[in-house]
């Protein structure tokens, strides 16, 4: 090869990692590689898949003639493939059953069943194997008219550079396949994100009494965190927040069944422990292999002001006392998370609210993200740093938390769901007895 035909053949290697299409790489290195070896015709074969001894011609070109599509476009063998014909026999079976490259010369097709009409008279041949874990599946088949035109030397050189090629054109072949598979799977997932957040409250209840704000941000993938309100008897209402172990279509199959689990319950009694042992159990007999759910209810009595709540496995909110500022926990003795033990042993505890005060819920999304260093995560001091500024008011809350949150993370994107509701007891509350 001469030092031209190395410059060549760096320019073609250098045009094929641009391709991100095996049928463009393969248009490409064929128009570029003749100009290093010259041919008068050219054949790709393959038994990709087909019984032994048969086989497909990909590609045919010479100068009057490339066997294409009806628009005249080189064939896809990879879309196409059903439609090509099948063969068997002839000179090119002959060729594949040595398995090996081969050197012909004086050698005449006129006559042969399959590609006779292709290639009358006489002809030098180079035929060459793409291995594909050691198997000769691919085929690429060089002729010039020149009888004696090819060299040993030549089928050497053709040998090297064509599996060179080959080994590109599987690589190809691969990336378009993960990406085909990736833009599928990306659809699935925002398809389940999209059904994800139709489970959720699609407005905020009026509750008397009660201020609410909410946000639920996710992450790239779909995820498993839920909030909900659930009316109930005498004008109390259900307060819920959820955060299903894991990503994907996974934890959001496990919220779905959550929430139909929920929303199925009858019981008179609405008490926050039996309401959290019923989703136990229901999801315990669901055999989660592995999946299990924090979550923490409250029922809000807007007659009394007060918060009755159970906490099974979930961050306990934060309690902001408008008439202080300072801000508690309602960390209450809880239980294991849902879905893990079969007798969870649910506790509920109480809390009054004041006019002013405000319970924030929230995701471990929040408080377990990172700084850009990954050294430092945002916590609680942070998270009840940004509640303070928002005092009470829970748009202002949601929002402090939004910007502070972005100002540690330096980073829109999340690598878990970050939900939260915040409800504030009205600072005017005229509802009678609500206050006393």
């Amino acid at each position: 090869m001469s030092h031209e035909d190395v410059n060549t053949l760096v320019e073609v290697l250098k045009d094929l990692s641009t391709k991100r299409d095996p049928a463009e790489a393969v248009a490409s290195f064929g128009r570029r590689f003749r100009e290093i070896r010259p041919v008068d015709a050219f054949m790709s074969v393959s038994r990709r898949g087909l019984p032994h001894g048969d086989y497909k011609i990909t590609r045919f070109f010479n100068p009057e003639q490339i066997t294409g599509t009806p628009d005249g476009s080189l064939p896809n063998p990879w879309r196409d493939w059903d439609s090509l014909a099948t063969h068997r026999g002839g000179f090119v079976g002959e060729v594949l059953a040595q398995g090996v490259p081969q050197l012909y010369h004086d050698v005449d097709v006129s006559n042969d069943p399959v590609i006779g009409s292709m290639l009358p008279g006489q002809w030098c041949c180079s035929a060459v194997p793409v291995f594909d874990q050691g198997d000769p599946i691919n085929w690429g088949i060089r002729f010039l008219r020149n009888p004696r035109g090819y060299s040993i030397e030549d089928l050497q050189q053709d040998l090297l550079t064509t599996n060179l090629f080959g080994g590109i054109t599987r690589n190809l072949v691969s990336l378009k396949m993960a990406e085909e598979a990736n833009a599928r799977l990306q659809a699935s997932l925002e398809q389940i994100a999209g059904i994800q957040r139709a489970l959720l409250p699609q407005s905020t209840p009026k509750i008397d009494g009660l201020h609410i704000a909410t946000s639920y941000l996710t992450s790239d993938d779909a995820g498993g965190d839920y909030y909900d309100f659930f009316p109930l008897a005498d004008g109390r209402f259900g307060i819920l927040i959820a955060d299903v172990s894991g990503h994907g279509p996974a934890a959001a199959t496990v919220m779905a069944m959550l929430r139909a689990i929920l929303h199925c319950y009858e019981s008179a009694d609405p008490s926050p422990d039996r309401f959290m042992q019923f989703a136990n159990d229901r999801l315990m007999r669901s055999r989660l292999d592995g999946s299990f759910v924090t979550a923490f209810f409250a029922v809000y009595d807007p007659r009394y002001g007060s918060l009755t709540y159970s906490r099974c496995g979930h961050n306990a909110p934060r309690l902001f006392r408008g008439a202080t500022g300072l801000i508690e926990s309602l960390d209450s003795d809880g239980t294991a998370p849902l879905g893990i033990l079969d007798d969870i042993e649910a506790r509920s505890a109480a809390a009054k609210l004041e006019p002013g005060d405000a319970v924030v819920l929230y995701t471990d999304g929040i408080t377990e993200a990172f700084d850009p260093d990954q050294r430092d995560m945002y916590g609680v001091q942070r998270l009840d740093e940004a509640i303070g500024m928002g005092k009470g008011d829970p748009d202002k809350i949601v929002e402090h938390i939004h910007s502070t949150l972005y100002e540690f993370t330096q980073s829109r994107r999340r690598t878990d769901d970050q939900t939260l509701v915040v409800v504030q007891h009205d600072p005017d509350c005229k509802i009678k007895n609500a206050c006393s």
